[in-house]
């Protein structure tokens, strides 16, 4: 089915195709001037719309829940998008928002959830509440230079999102404008802005970097909250920001330096490098290979891999751990869901707790001699694990360290039986069916 709207008309008024669930396409007159509320909510079937130069606003709901509409072509001479006008259309997968737009409502493009880029021209100055919450395709946001505040929720769960800078235009940021952004690495916040609001970035997971422009004055409560890999903070602001303090939003709570310099974090084929004294740590992985081998040193130098770095990476499937790698971070690898294999190097000393939790596909691992301590709950709920090979070095396996692993069948260790009585593991939770060999030679 399909609508030809003639140049005569000079408004689509409210709830005008409301549920025309069969319309697939509509062409609209240069006649037109606006389209009103609900005029074409739910039209489920709709797959594309050019909106003319004529219309200046586009309606409250206007395209809500349209789950069918691939493209929009916005006229020039559109100046507001309404609330919701394109929530629920879940099948867009770009959008051009021309100059003449000077407002983006709230909730306005909310649950796109194809979309993959956005470019906010000059012409916007304010991004309603929850404008791009949960876009989680996208990748890509311009903010252009006349924004002067970014709305509460405007980019929450915009999971895919990896870097955003905010222009000197925009003065505050809501409360969780960016929260639960996972993929986020790094944030430039400019001079302009004077407050950070409450949660603005919690939960953003990946953050590593933070650039605080040089006018901001508060940070709300738990604005960085959760940020649990973020270990630098670049401080251009009066601010007085001390490392492991819950003031100032938790901004420093995880951070390993701050200082008024450059971003000395290193992006090397993917993987995110963070050098802080003579320590060298592997802080994440921006990339999409499913199958990693881990670079084999940083700048010739052995390193760590840092708490959190591959948390909740749901994608990889194997990880080779080199021997330049000294110890695994708490938490590094938890919730690795498709993680089948995983072969750590023989300079690993240390395994943190929960390292390994809940990575429910690893059938079996191999912990070399180098290691002498495995953390609590470093393999807890690893329910397909039916094999652990252990090293003759672990002098400690930490509380619940193998807590509801119920295929755990066989434990192969490298050291004798006597050895094997020495380490501490009251509370490991080892299965008792569990059958244990000692003086292993095995691969």
């Amino acid at each position: 089915m399909s609508v030809t709207i003639g140049n005569g008309v000079t408004s689509i008024g409210y709830k005008a195709f409301e549920a025309c669930t069969n319309l697939m396409s509509v062409t609209i007159g240069n006649g037109v001037t606006s389209i009103g509320e609900d005029a074409f909510y739910n039209c489920s079937s709709l797959t594309s719309v050019t909106i003319p130069n004529s219309v200046t606003s586009i309606g409250e709901d206007a395209f809500y829940n349209c789950s069918s509409l691939t493209s929009v072509t916005i006229g020039n001479g559109v100046t507001s998008i309404g609330s919701s006008a394109f929530r629920g259309c879940t099948s867009l997968t770009s959008i051009t928002i021309p100059n003449s737009v000077t407002s983006i409502g709230s909730s306005a493009f909310y649950d796109c959830s194809s979309l993959t880029s956005v470019t906010i021209p000059n012409s916007v100055t304010s991004i309603g509440s929850s404008a791009f919450s949960s876009c989680d395709s996208l990748t890509s946001v311009t903010i252009g230079n006349s924004v002067t505040s970014i709305s509460d929720g405007a980019f929450y769960d915009c999971s895919s999102l990896t870097s955003v800078t905010i222009p000197n235009s925009v003065t505050s940021i809501g409360s969780s404008a960016f929260s639960s952004c996972d993929s986020l690495t790094s944030v430039t916040i400019g001079n302009s802005v004077t407050s950070i609001s409450e949660r603005a970035f919690a939960y953003c997971e990946n953050l590593t970097s933070v650039t605080i422009g040089d006018s901001v004055t508060s940070i709300g409560d738990y604005a960085f909250g959760g940020c649990r890999k973020l270990v630098e903070v670049i401080n251009k602001s009066a601010l007085t920001l001390t490392k492991g303090s819950d003031s100032n939003g938790d901004v420093a709570y995880s951070a390993l330096e701050i200082h008024d310099g450059e971003s000395k974090i290193v992006n090397k084929n993917g993987y995110l490098f963070y050098t802080h004294g003579e320590t060298n740590y592997l802080l994440g992985y921006t990339g999409t290979s499913t199958e990693l081998t881990l670079p084999e040193n940083y700048n010739g130098k052995n390193y760590r891999i840092y708490a959190y770095s591959f948390y909740h990476n749901d994608k990889i499937t194997k990880v080779t751990i080199p021997d330049s790698v000294t110890s695994i971070g708490i938490y590094a690898f938890e919730d690795c869901f498709s993680l089948t294999s995983v072969t750590i190097g023989n300079g690993v000393t240390s395994i943190g707790n929960n390292a390994f939790e809940d990575c429910d596909s690893l059938t079996s691992v191999t912990i070399p001699n180098s290691v002498t301590s495995i953390g609590g709950f470093a393999f807890t709920w690893c329910d397909s694990l039916t094999s652990v090979t252990i090293g003759n070095s672990v002098k400690i396996i930490g509380n619940n360290a193998f807590y509801n692993c119920s295929s755990l069948t066989s434990i192969k260790y490298r050291g004798t039986q006597a050895q094997w009585g020495n380490i501490s593991k009251s509370d490991a939770e080892i299965p008792s069916s569990c059958v244990i060999t000692y003086n292993y030679t095995g691969e």
